[in-house]
């Protein structure tokens, strides 16, 4: 058999281009998605019977901490067990013992959270009642608070 040559060479072969600005294109807006769509705290939150939460446009998350609720007929709750009913003026000395005797039963290594309260309000609360828990809560050693809210997403 004869080999054949095209004119006596070899033809060479090109080197193929490759263009990837399309997958790139892909890449980046699913990454994009999947950012927008991640949560990164696993605070899990009960909310008590008759609560309406109100809403917010604000994106920073909870954190585990002691929580206090209050719905709209002022009845007071601490991690999610009924507590009693608040005052007008929002001041209680329920919450002031059940909130201290958290802080007594809890480990040295919880010392930041031990400062953090979740404060859950319904969204048809007074100021006054807020300033109210809030006063309290701070009497106890809880000093930093965390409003919890409905995000729009």
């Amino acid at each position: 058999m004869k080999r054949m040559f095209f004119n006596g060479k070899k033809k060479k072969k090109e080197p193929m281009d490759l263009d990837i600005t399309s997958l790139l294109d892909v890449l980046v807006i699913l990454l994009v998605f999947l950012l927008k769509s991640y949560n990164a705290s696993n605070l899990k939150l009960n909310l008590v019977k008759d609560l309406v939460v109100p809403n917010s446009a604000a994106r920073t998350l909870g954190e585990h901490a002691v929580i206090v609720q209050v719905d709209k007929n002022k009845r007071l709750f601490v991690n999610n067990k009924p507590i009693g009913l608040i005052t007008r003026s929002g001041e209680s000395p329920i919450l002031m013992e059940a909130l201290k005797s958290i802080k007594e039963s809890s480990d040295i290594a919880e010392v930041k959270a031990a400062k953090r309260v979740n404060l859950v309000f319904d969204e048809e609360i007074p100021y006054n009642v807020m300033k109210g828990v809030m006063h309290t809560s701070a009497m106890v050693g809880y000093t930093e608070f965390k409003f919890i809210v409905r995000g729009n997403y």
